[in-house]
């Protein structure tokens, strides 16, 4: 029932990219990629409120581009934002691949090394956005060797234990 809901919202939020919106979620795809065992992640944003809250966070106007300082300002926001983890309390160190805008959106590409044969479970917080939406909902869609685990994450949610 709760990838039917997913499913129904990832498809509802896909179809507001093209149009303005009032809509307020993110979209994170990992998938694990078992030679380099590590997690290949993009995360999907909306520019505008990717711009916003980079703003805040450096206390200037930002607008999204492909400067190193953007760059490193969205590095450092979705460091803060998203973690992943084997063992909870033990954050792991996400390698920060790139981000890039595509229309009105923006994708954010992570790797983070697992380092482990088998997953059997991981750790996900994820708070994108949610200091400033109240509404704010993100998706998290996780892929290891073709079994995928879904969540949505919404206010106040913390750290939840994904299984396989």
């Amino acid at each position: 029932m709760l990838r039917t809901i997913i499913f129904a919202l990832a498809l509802t939020f896909l179809s507001q990219f093209a149009f303005a919106h009032d809509y307020h979620a993110s979209i994170t795809d990992a998938r694990y990629n078992p030679r380099s065992q590590s997690l290949e992640v993009a995360i999907k944003v909306f520019v505008d409120d990717l711009e916003e809250a980079l703003s805040r966070r450096s206390k200037k106007k930002v607008v999204y581009n492909r400067s190193a300082q953007v760059q490193q300002y969205v590095q450092e926001y979705i460091g803060a934002s998203l973690s992943f983890e084997l063992e909870k309390g033990k954050p792991l160190r996400p390698t920060f691949v790139g981000a890039e805008q595509e229309a009105d959106v923006v994708w954010v590409y992570l790797e983070v090394p697992l380092k482990t044969p088998v997953l059997t479970h991981l750790y996900v917080r994820n708070v994108v956005l949610q200091e400033l939406f109240s509404d704010q909902m993100n998706i998290v869609n996780l892929d290891y060797k073709g079994k995928v685990s879904s969540t949505l994450f919404q206010k106040n949610d913390g750290t939840r234990k994904m299984g396989f």
